[in-house]
C-alpha cells in the first residue's frame, strides 16, 4: 500500500529543533565550540535520513539497516574521514574509533567540565544523538506519540546538565524548553487535524492550537528566564525542605579533590589558594578518601553542624601539640575548609560550617557553593607519635575500620600485591611494613610530573614499572598496596605548608602548586598516622617516626602567572536530615544522594547514572500520564458520538495511520475518498463510499438508520478496518 499524502514539511522541523537545542547544550560540557559542527552533523543527518526512509515507505527491516549503517558511515565521514575509502568505513575506521573510545573511557573518571573536545567523547555523543533522532522520529511520526519522542533527547540534555560546568545553563534550558514546547504544539495540532476532520462539527482548529500554544510558550519562557532568577529568594534555600528531612540538611557531591591535584601541580599554579596564620607549619588537610574502585579514590561522610568544639576520634592518652590557625580562603574553588590534622574546635565569622569526625573533614554548609572568601579560626591537636609507640601498636582493628579501609577492587594488579609482599617481607610489625613501603618509594622512585595521570589499576601497574610519578600516584599506590597486606589505609588530600612570608614567619601563603596527597595508616589504639612516600616532600613534626625531614616545593612563586583550576561542585538534597558530602570523579556513582540539577548553581546538580535514571523515569511517567489522559478524552469524545459517526472516526484514524491519507476539514467525505482511492485500492474505496452514504443518511435523516442499515454500516466499517490493517497485493 503506497503512502501518498505525507506529514507537512514544516511539521518535521520542531523535532529537529529539539535535537539542535540538545546539541547546543553540550557547551556546558566542552571548553569552546569546536564540538558544535560534528554533533550537529550527527543529529541533523539522522533526521534527514529518517525522514527520507519514512517518506519512501521503507519497510521496517530496511529502516533498521539504514539506521545502523548510516551511523557507521556518519562516524567515518564526520570524525575519521582520513580512514575511509571513498567515504566507506574501513577496518582502520573501527580501529580509530575503538582507540578513541578507550582513551575517552580512561579520561572520563578524571576530567572536569568544561573539558577539551576529545574524539572519543564526540563519538559517544554523536552516536547517542543519532539514535535519539531516529527514535524520536519513529515515536513522533509513526506512533504519533509526543512524550516518547522527547524521551531520548531529554535524557541526553539532562546528562549534560548533571555533568556540565553550569555556564550558560539558563540559556540552554530556555532554548531546549522553547524547542520542546514548539514540538508539543505542532504534534497537538496534527492530532486535532486527524481527529476532528472526521467529525461533523469542528470546534477547535489546529491553527488556534498553534496560536494559543505559541503565546503561552513565549510568555512562559520570558517570565521564567527574565523574571524567575530575579525574584526574591529565587537562589535561597527552600522554605520547606521537602528533600532534606526535618533538619533541612542536604547532601553534596563534588569532584574528588585528587582530580584537582595534578592540574595544579602540572600547571605549577602560582594562584594563591589560601593564607594561614599559624603557630607552626603543617600539612593543611582537606579530606581523606576511603574508597578505591580501581579507577579513582573517593569518599563519603555524614556531616553535622560545626561550631565550637568538634567531636573527634582522638585516642585517650595520646600525646598532642596544639596548633592555632587563622585561615582565609581566596581561590580554593571547592567546598572544603583546610585545617591541620586533627581539628578540635572551629570558629567561623559568618558562613556556617559542617564537620565529619570519621574523615576529619570540614566543609561549608550546603547554602554556600564554595568556601572561597571564607575566614575562620581553628585549633588542632597534632598527634606526636614515636617510632617505639607505633611499633608497639599491635592490637586488633575495630570491625568498622576493617570493613571500610581494607577493600580493594576485583582485578587489583597482581604485580602490586607481589611487590608489596616482597618489599615488606622482612618486616614484623605494621609500623615496620608501613615504613618499609615508604622508604622503598622514596629510594627507588623519582618524583615527576611527566607520567600519565591517575592511580587506577592500570596506572598503578604502569607507575610501578616506570619508577616515577607524582604525589597522587605515590599516595594512592601506597594505600592500595598497604591494604593488600591487610593494613587499613586511606589517602589524605590537601596542601603542604606553603611559603612563609618574609615579614611574618607565622603567615603561610599556600599556592596551587602546593597541592599534595599522602597516605594515612590506621594503628590499633593509636589512630590514623600519616606517612610520606613522595620523594622531595616531608611532613613537619613527623620526622620522629617517618625519618623524613620537612620538605616541599620551595620554588618561589611567580606572582605574574595566575593559572586557576576550578572543581565542579554540585549539591543535592538528602533524605535523612544529614548532610552527606560525596567526593567523586564525574563518572563515579555514590550513595546517599538523589535528584539532579545543573552544576554551578546554588542547588546545582548531582551524580550521573542514578540521577539520570530517576529523571528519565520521571519524564516517561509524565509522558505516560499525558497519553492516558489523552486517550481517556478521545474515548469520551467517541462515546458521545452516534454509532455512525463513531464508526466513521475509527475508520478515519485507521486510514491516517496506515496510509498517511488524512482528512482536510474543508473537504467533503467523498472528496477524501477520491483522494484515498489510489492508495487503498478500488475495493476499499467502494466500501468507503458506501459507508459515507450511510453516515450521511444517519446524520441528516429525521428517522436515522433502520436496524438493517445499521448492521450494514457496522459490517462495512469492520471490513474496511480489516482491509487497512491487512493490505493485500491487489491493493495499489
Amino acid at each position: 500500500m503506497r503512502r501518498r499524502h505525507q506529514i507537512p514539511w514544516w511539521a518535521e522541523l520542531p523535532l529537529a529543533a529539539v535535537s539542535v537545542a540538545t546539541v547546543v547544550g553540550f557547551i556546558r560540557v566542552y571548553d569552546g565550540w569546536d564540538f558544535l559542527g560534528p554533533l550537529l552533523a550527527f543529529a541533523l543527518g539522522a533526521h534527514a535520513v529518517a525522514i527520507a526512509c519514512r517518506r519512501l515507505r521503507a519497510p521496517a527491516p530496511l529502516v533498521v539497516v539504514v539506521a545502523l549503517g548510516g551511523a557507521a558511515v556518519a562516524v567515518g565521514w564526520i570524525l575519521f574521514p582520513e580512514t575511509t575509502a571513498a567515504g566507506i568505513p574501513t577496518p582502520a575506521t573501527w580501529s580509530a574509533a575503538g582507540e578513541a573510545l578507550r582513551f575517552a573511557r580512561d579520561q572520563y573518571p578524571v576530567v572536569i567540565a568544561p573539558t577539551e573536545v576529545l574524539p572519543g567523547f564526540q563519538l559517544a555523543a554523536g552516536l547517542a544523538l543519532w539514535l535519539a533522532a531516529w527514535f524520536g522520529d519513529w515515536a513522533a511520526h509513526r506512533l504519533r506519540a509526543t512524550a516518547e519522542a522527547l524521551a531520548a533527547t531529554t535524557a541526553i540534555f539532562v546528562f549534560c546538565s548533571v555533568l556540565g560546568s553550569g555556564r550558560d545553563e539558563i540559556a540552554c534550558a530556555a532554548g531546549f524548553a522553547a524547542a520542546v514546547l514548539l514540538f508539543v504544539a505542532v504534534q497537538r495540532s496534527l492530532a486535532i487535524d486527524r481527529e476532528q476532520a472526521w467529525l461533523p462539527t469542528h470546534h477547535t482548529t489546529a491553527r488556534a492550537v498553534l496560536r494559543s500554544a505559541g503565546l503561552v510558550a513565549v510568555v512562559a519562557l520570558v517570565v521564567g528566564v527574565a523574571v524567575g532568577p530575579s525574584l526574591p529568594g529565587a537562589r535561597s534555600e527552600a522554605a520547606i525542605s521537602w528533600r532534606g528531612g526535618d533538619g533541612g540538611d542536604r547532601s553534596r557531591v563534588t569532584v574528588s579533590p585528587i582530580v584537582e591535584i595534578r592540574k595544579r601541580l602540572v600547571n605549577q599554579s602560582s594562584q594563591e589558594v589560601f593564607r594561614v596564620r599559624a603557630s607552626e607549619p603543617a600539612y593543611w588537610r582537606l579530606t581523606s578518601l576511603d574508597s578505591f574502585n580501581g579507577e579513582i579514590w573517593t569518599s563519603s561522610g555524614e556531616f553535622k553542624q560545626a561550631g565550637g568544639e568538634l567531636p573527634t576520634d582522638a585516642v585517650a592518652g595520646q600525646a598532642f601539640r596544639p596548633i592555632t590557625q587563622k585561615i582565609t580562603i581566596e581561590a580554593l574553588s571547592a567546598i572544603w575548609a583546610p585545617t591541620a590534622f586533627e581539628a578540635v574546635s572551629v570558629t567561623a565569622t559568618e558562613t556556617p560550617l559542617r564537620w565529619d569526625p570519621d574523615s576529619s573533614t570540614l566543609i561549608v554548609d550546603a547554602s554556600e557553593p564554595t568556601s572561597d572568601g571564607l575566614s575562620y579560626s581553628v585549633v588542632s591537636q597534632v598527634p606526636q607519635f614515636s617510632a617505639e609507640q607505633l611499633d608497639a601498636a599491635r592490637g586488633t582493628d575495630p570491625q568498622g575500620v576493617r570493613q571500610r579501609y581494607l577493600d580493594l577492587p576485583d582485578g587489583f594488579p597482581t604485580l602490586a600485591r607481589e611487590q608489596a609482599a616482597e618489599v615488606t617481607g622482612g618486616a614484623d610489625t605494621r609500623y615496620d611494613k608501613a615504613l618499609a613501603l615508604q622508604d622503598w618509594f622514596r629510594s627507588e622512585f623519582e618524583y615527576s610530573l611527566e607520567p600519565d595521570s591517575g592511580h587506577g589499576d592500570q596506572a598503578i601497574e604502569q607507575f610501578l614499572r616506570s619508577g616515577e610519578g607524582y604525589c597522587e600516584q605515590f599516595a594512592g599506590t601506597f594505600a592500595a598496596m598497604a591494604r593488600s597486606l591487610g593494613i587499613p589505609a586511606r589517602v589524605a588530600v590537601g596542601f603542604t605548608p606553603g611559603t612563609a612570608s618574609p615579614d611574618d614567619p607565622h603567615l603561610f601563603r599556600v599556592y596551587g602548586k602546593h597541592a599534595h596527597a599522602w597516605p594515612e595508616v590506621y594503628f590499633p589504639e593509636t589512630g590514623w598516622v600519616a606517612f610520606e612516600p613522595t620523594p622531595g616532600r616531608g611532613m613537619p613534626g613527623a620526622e620522629t617516626y617517618t625519618g623524613v625531614a620537612p620538605a616541599q616545593d620551595a620554588a618561589a612563586p611567580d606572582t605574574g602567572a595566575t593559572t586557576t583550576s576550578t572543581a565542579v561542585t554540585t549539591t543535592a538534597a538528602g533524605s535523612d536530615g544529614k548532610q552527606t558530602p560525596t567526593t567523586r570523579a564525574p563518572k563515579t556513582e555514590q550513595t546517599g544522594s538523589t535528584g539532579a540539577q545543573p552544576a554551578g548553581g546554588d542547588d546545582a546538580g548531582a551524580t550521573g547514572p542514578r540521577r539520570i535514571t530517576v529523571l528519565v523515569g520521571a519524564v516517561l511517567a509524565a509522558g505516560a500520564a499525558i497519553i492516558v489522559r489523552r486517550r481517556r478524552r478521545a474515548a469520551a469524545i467517541l462515546a458521545a458520538l452516534s454509532p455512525a459517526d463513531r464508526a466513521w472516526v475509527e475508520v478515519g484514524r485507521q486510514l491516517a495511520d496506515r496510509s498517511d491519507v488524512t482528512a482536510d476539514p474543508t473537504e467533503t467525505p467523498y472528496e477524501l475518498i477520491d483522494r484515498a482511492a489510489p492508495v487503498v485500492g478500488e475495493v476499499v474505496a467502494t466500501d468507503l463510499r458506501a459507508l459515507a452514504d450511510l453516515v450521511t443518511e444517519a446524520r441528516w435523516s429525521p428517522d436515522g438508520l433502520s436496524p438493517a442499515d445499521q448492521d450494514r454500516l457496522d459490517a462495512l466499517a469492520t471490513s474496511i478496518l480489516h482491509a487497512l490493517e491487512h493490505p493485500t497485493p491487489a491493493q495499489v
